[in-house]
């Protein structure tokens, strides 16, 4: 092959194949005969004509049409699930082959990802495994239509994830050619080979060189493919970078999976295990410095030396210690931000004991409250970091993990929003999968960096408590430090022409006077946070819920993406775009799936794009609830829209109970709620307990007759009367 040649020549013509023998279907006009009005009856979805062409005998489930096509191809292809069941119920063909490609009904469902249609003809023993004139199989076919929930379901019928079509294509090459990183990434856990190489010698990585998705290509590396792997022309996935201008991509995928351009994986000056030690250290350390810096200088040159020594702290963590090319994104993964907030509140302490306790002593309730606050602090910080934010049962097996798919199949919810790709598990109501946590999260509010932690149901009460003592805390260290610094004496060289709110706290205790400035700093975000938090906890909303209730609704209701619209939306399932270079612009994007709208961002939205420094300090800060997601407009549509009810909201008092009981209120354990009750929560509950009510009295009935009967067995020396008689075997 010609090294010139345009590599997307290499993969053939696949869809105008399939759209030219099966997608147009008006190409050739049918005669008024009565055999070709069954299958424009079946194109339609006119189950009414249709049985009454069967039932009369003027036509019957298996005609042809002209291009040898059946109608259960038909009604297979134009998603009518009630024809196809129709179709079957009066003995159609299963496996008929017919069109051009010599495809079965199957096929042409599977090449559009209508899953139920998919799972109607499979659950009536059509073969996954018949392949077409090009060599494509079902499993070949869904993986070109990009829809992962029906990947996921052939995934688990017998067909052979690493099945080749006429020119050695496996799915997973498919899948990354196209730049479906979420198909890639459910082909690679089920045991698609990395390293297999088609009839051109191409691997599944050259083939993501192609599209140049850096997440795709970083998975691969993660997975062990071979990157100096060659084709026929003598070819590296990295050579093909370069020729086909991918190469940022690809250098970019290495440097995430801790390797250079070439491959070579780069050294780490600590392991793991330390890393993260030095990296939740190192905060306090460059604290210190700061505060004895911004002491002993002038406050023109402290403030831009102290500006040097935080930029040098980020620098090493992040090009150090994490061995990182970039400021941003992976330091999130990483206790750094939880380790400015422990470094902040040992200085913090230590400035109250050494100074704030001794000069001013006529506060003593006040020293007494900030004690018990900031032991609280602490804990609860800890408490936040440490505790399992509410793990998401996963199938133990794989026969539970088919069971499971069939029976979200079976009841026509196997989407994004039930079934988690990434965990392999059913998703709970309100829960989330945190991709920097990789794990799905019960009732998850947000993923925060401050605790290096996910917010979930099991330690949101930590959280919470966190904030609420911190903002406490920062008030009435404040408060102190007012006290000292106005009931101080100021200095007799004080400058003339200096203002005293400034000069006399600098000239008193600088060091305290800085503390104080980096506390009130943090007094800012923390107080919005607290506020929202108290304010979602009262509404029975969390952050993610808020960022995305302009756009799907409450993530625990009925509505949003659950159904999609019409029958099209119904049977697609799961379906993504293709990115050629960045993951998902929304990281907390409640839907895990279909369609993106793509709007005109103004001055802010660009300011606030995904990847950009504003976007990353608004994360931080949480201030990008409000700027992502159409919030503002889902809080107004929350409020005024019977639609958007949510039905978890019991009422602001309510509301609270639950929350701070953990979903006693509700009756709800948020790990294992996958539907909302037909009558709603309140009545579950209710008829739950009265249930349990009757269960507790029937068992207590019967313990009282089964003492009595034994008092009375005793008595007439039941118990070994019968010894020797009972049989050895009972086989």
């Amino acid at each position: 092959m010609n090294k010139h040649q345009p590599l997307t020549s290499l993969m053939p013509g696949h869809r105008s194949l399939w759209c030219e023998a099966a997608f147009h279907l008006d190409v050739h006009p049918y005669s008024p005969s009565l055999k070709a009005e069954i299958i424009s009856a079946a194109q339609r979805g006119d189950l009414a004509t249709i049985r009454e062409l069967i039932e009369s005998g003027n036509a019957t489930v298996n005609d042809r049409d002209e291009q040898n096509v059946t109608p259960l191809h038909w009604a297979a292809i134009n998603a009518q699930l009630a024809t196809c069941r129709y179709l079957i119920e009066q003995g159609a063909d299963i496996d008929a082959v017919g069109g051009d490609l010599q495809a079965t009904p199957l096929q042409w469902a599977a090449r559009n990802g209508y899953l139920y249609v998919i799972h109607l003809l499979i659950s009536h023993n059509a073969d996954p495994t018949f392949a077409d004139t090009q060599g494509y199989n079902s499993l070949h076919l869904v993986t070109h239509s990009s829809s992962v929930m029906p990947l996921l379901y052939l995934l688990h019928q017998p067909v052979n994830v690493d099945s080749r079509d006429m020119q050695g294509h496996t799915p997973l090459m498919w899948a990354a050619y196209q730049g479906d990183a979420l198909s890639v990434d459910l082909l690679l856990k089920h045991g698609a080979n990395p390293n297999l190489k088609d009839d051109s010698g191409l691997t599944p990585l050259h083939w993501a060189v192609v599209r140049g998705n850096r997440a795709i290509l970083r998975r691969f590396v993660e997975m062990g493919a071979d990157i100096h792997a060659k084709d026929l022309d003598d070819r590296t996935p990295r050579d093909m970078a370069i020729e086909l201008k991918s190469f940022g991509a690809w250098k970019r995928a290495m440097e995430e999976g801790g390797m250079n351009e070439f491959g070579v994986v780069k050294a780490k000056p600590l392991n793991e295990r330390n890393t993260r030690i030095a990296i939740f250290v190192f905060p306090a350390i460059f604290l210190y410095i700061i505060f004895i810096t911004l002491s002993i200088l002038p406050w023109y040159t402290g403030i831009v030396l102290a500006m040097a020594e935080f930029f040098a702290l980020h620098h090493i963590v992040t090009r150090v210690l994490l061995n990182k090319d970039s400021y941003v994104g992976t330091v999130n993964q990483s206790p750094y931000f939880a380790g400015i907030i422990a470094g902040s509140m040992i200085w913090v302490g230590y400035a109250w004991l050494t100074r704030l306790v001794r000069q001013t002593p006529d506060h003593p309730f006040i020293h007494l409250a900030f004690a018990l606050n900031f032991g609280l602090c602490i804990y609860n910080f800890f408490r936040a970091i440490t505790l399992d934010p509410g793990a998401c049962p996963r199938p133990v097996n794989d026969g539970e993990l088919k069971a499971i798919i069939e029976d979200l199949a079976s009841e026509g919810r196997l989407n994004g929003q039930t079934f988690c790709i990434q965990c392999m598990a059913r998703k709970p109501l309100r829960s989330k999968h945190c991709r920097v946590c990789d794990r799905c999260v019960a009732r998850s509010d947000h993923h925060c960096p401050w605790i290096w932690n996910c917010v979930g149901a099991n330690n949101h009460r930590q959280f919470l408590m966190f904030v609420t003592t911190l903002v406490v805390g920062i008030v009435l260290f404040d408060y102190l430090a007012y006290e000292l610094f106005t009931t101080a004496t100021p200095p007799d060289t004080l400058p003339t022409d200096c203002s005293t709110i400034f000069c006399v706290p600098a000239t008193v205790d600088p060091f305290l006077l800085s503390v104080s400035l980096w506390s009130t700093l943090q007094l800012i975000w923390t107080s919005v946070l607290l506020v929202t938090q108290y304010w979602q906890v009262a509404r029975q909303l969390t952050t993610l819920e808020v960022s995305n209730l302009g756009r799907y609704g409450f993530m625990g209701g009925r509505g949003g993406m659950a159904a999609g619209g019409g029958a099209t939306g119904l049977q697609m399932g799961h379906r993504h775009q293709h990115l050629t270079s960045n993951d998902r612009g929304d990281e907390d994007s409640e839907a895990e799936g279909g369609h993106k709208h793509h709007h005109h961002r103004g001055i802010c939205g660009a300011l606030s794009a995904p990847g950009t420094c504003t976007a990353f300090l608004l994360n931080l800060l949480g201030f990008d609830r409000f700027t992502r997601g159409r919030a503002a407009h889902g809080l107004a549509l929350g409020s005024s829209s019977a639609r958007a009810r949510n039905p978890f909201d019991l009422g602001m008092v309510r509301n609270c109970r639950d929350f701070w009981t953990m979903g006693k209120e509700l009756g709800v354990e948020y790990g294992q709620v996958y539907d909302v009750p037909a009558e709603g929560f309140q009545e579950a509950k209710k008829k739950r307990e009265l249930e349990r009510g009757e269960l507790e009295r029937d068992h207590d009935s019967s313990g009282r007759n089964k003492s009595l009967l034994g008092k009375l067995g005793l008595r007439m020396g039941m118990g070994s009367s019968r010894r020797g008689y009972e049989p050895l075997s009972q086989v």
